[in-house]
């Protein structure tokens, strides 16, 4: 398994999976259904959990968060149990557009893993920023110190850091309920934003709030 420094600690590098499909509204229902197939992968080696739903902001677009134990894991699976799953389910008939980006998830928000959370939180939030090169360590370093002390407000169960091989993140984080994430949103994240420099690092944020759905629950 990857570790990595952070300064004295050592952290183990899982690798957190993110898949976004564009469906038709006649289809949710059918790609609704060859979500739940994909339970079959509780049986795959390294494979730690899953959840998805439908994003609040784009009611036609799933989003699905899923993490591995390590690289070698993950691409054992997609070379021997994927294709047999994917068929199975017949999923690709039900959505007109998919992208799937991998992250190597560096930390967690505040003390617990989001792995500990899969299957207890109604939403879940997530951030895709694209960072220039020469400011990617000083992001990094802003979002450990929110992660440690800011970003764990009430009726946030936990999250993750990722970052990809191009230099992309993910920000993942699960909700207790609608309640606490809009009051986060409205009252504590602007502020934060604005004494983080968060901005002042990232030239491109996209965000999926996804409202999620229990039969798509993998653990």
């Amino acid at each position: 398994m990857k570790k990595r420094n952070i300064g004295r600690s050592v952290v183990i590098i899982m690798l957190m999976k993110w898949i976004k499909c564009q469906v038709n509204e006649e289809n949710k229902r059918s790609f609704s259904r060859a979500q739940e197939v994909w339970e079959e992968l509780r049986h795959c080696a390294g494979f730690m959990g899953q959840i998805g739903g439908w994003n609040r902001n784009e009611p036609f677009e799933a989003g699905i968060l899923s993490v591995w134990k390590d690289l070698h894991a993950y691409q054992s699976f997609m070379q021997n149990q994927h294709d047999e799953i994917f068929g199975k389910s017949d999923q690709r008939s039900a959505y007109t557009k998919i992208s799937v980006d991998i992250y190597e998830k560096i930390f967690n928000i505040g003390t617990t893993d989001i792995m500990d959370f899969f299957g207890k939180g109604k939403l879940l939030r997530v951030a895709e920023c694209s960072v220039e090169n020469d400011k990617q360590a000083h992001f990094e370093q802003v979002l450990k110190d929110l992660g440690n002390k800011g970003m764990t407000p009430g009726g946030m169960l936990s999250g993750g850091f990722g970052k990809s091989q191009s230099g992309r993140y993910l920000v993942a984080s699960l909700w207790d309920s609608e309640y606490s994430h809009q009051r986060y949103a409205d009252k504590e994240l602007p502020a934060l934003i604005f004494k983080s420099g968060v901005k002042d690092s990232t030239h491109r944020i996209t965000g999926s709030l996804i409202e999620l759905h229990s039969k798509w629950t993998v653990i």
